[in-house]
């Protein structure tokens, strides 16, 4: 089976997850068992039943995610045999995308999601996001351009969509520029997020960001599959790209669609939301309307994808994730 993984990142973190897949599959405990030695969050404490008060914060939720996305990898390949041929990661499921393409070990992702959280957390200035659904980014644009000229002020960080984009920056600013766009939107709101996150506000993270990479991370490149990043908004096409990418990409602009549009100009019509929740699969009805996107999370779920015959079957190799990541 050919198919295309997508990894969410923080926000799709919620009660529950990664419970009924520690309880089908030891393996899955004890991953979570190694995630809780090297970062201090403990996910089946944090998440599971109707989960803990503090698992939106920043680094239970950032770990959870990432955990539970590289759970589903596992079930995926020790299971089934699968493994993406491609991948790419929303914000900072990016570390998550870089493992499932084969490009870094899964311990390594761990340490840089944890080092830029970090950073994030001494480092970042205040901030914000805010969504605008229902305008297209030309119009947005525009708007921002007659705010300010300045992108440290506002900008636009994200666009998942023909008309779905993502405003970050200074709160006051963000609220702003919301105000002025909510009369012509379907919806505009702020998101739940004290840091501005795909700004150029956080080049002073990233700059620490990158320094910990060169001298902590070592990439294996090529991966098995092939590496989608929004910053770049398509194919990572060399090492040096690949640890720019993993260095900068927070405070870079996300370009989500284009990343969706390039992995089906390349060919992949099967996608699948590899981890906790709904949102890219969301995301990707409303770009690529003649593919298919699964949400993966739950045993059931991954069995029905992994059976379903109208798939071909170039991306079937049995366990290869697991092996490489155990050597």
């Amino acid at each position: 089976m050919r198919f295309a993984a997508l990894l969410p990142g923080q926000l799709s973190e919620k009660a529950g997850m990664g419970e009924e897949l520690a309880r089908s599959f030891p393996y899955v405990e004890s991953w979570f068992g190694d995630v809780a030695e090297r970062t201090g969050v403990d996910v089946p404490a944090v998440f599971f039943g109707e989960g803990r008060p503090d698992l939106h914060d920043d680094l239970p939720a950032q770990v959870g995610v990432f955990a539970v996305s590289v759970a589903v990898l596992d079930v995926l390949a020790r299971e089934h045999g699968l493994e993406p041929a491609a991948c790419a990661g929303y914000s900072l499921g990016t570390y998550a995308a870089f493992v499932g393409a084969g490009v870094l070990d899964r311990r390594a992702a761990l340490d840089v999601l944890v080092e830029a959280e970090r950073l994030l957390r001494e480092q970042a200035p205040a901030g914000a996001m805010g969504f605008v659904i229902g305008l297209p980014e030309a119009e947005v644009a525009s708007e921002l351009a007659r705010f300010t000229r300045d992108p440290h002020e506002v900008t636009i960080g994200n666009v998942n969509a023909a008309q779905q984009v993502v405003l970050t920056g200074r709160r006051e600013s963000v609220l702003g520029v919301l105000d002025r766009l909510a009369p012509r939107a379907l919806r505009a709101e702020l998101l739940p997020l004290g840091w501005p996150m795909h700004s150029p506000a956080l080049v002073p993270v990233t700059d620490g960001l990158s320094a910990f990479v060169d001298r902590h991370v070592r990439l294996i490149w090529p991966g098995r599959g092939a590496l989608y990043a929004p910053m770049l908004g398509g194919e990572v096409k060399s090492e040096g790209e690949a640890r720019r990418v993993l260095g900068t990409q927070i405070s870079h602009p996300s370009r989500w669609s284009d990343v969706l549009t390039a992995m089906a100009a390349a060919g992949e019509s099967r996608f699948a939301e590899v981890g906790p929740g709904d949102v890219l699969s969301k995301m990707h009805r409303w770009t690529l309307r003649r593919s298919r996107a699964d949400a993966l999370e739950e045993p059931a779920g991954i069995s029905r994808f992994a059976s379903d015959p109208g798939v071909p079957s170039e991306s079937r190799r049995a366990g290869s994730l697991v092996r490489e990541e155990t050597t």
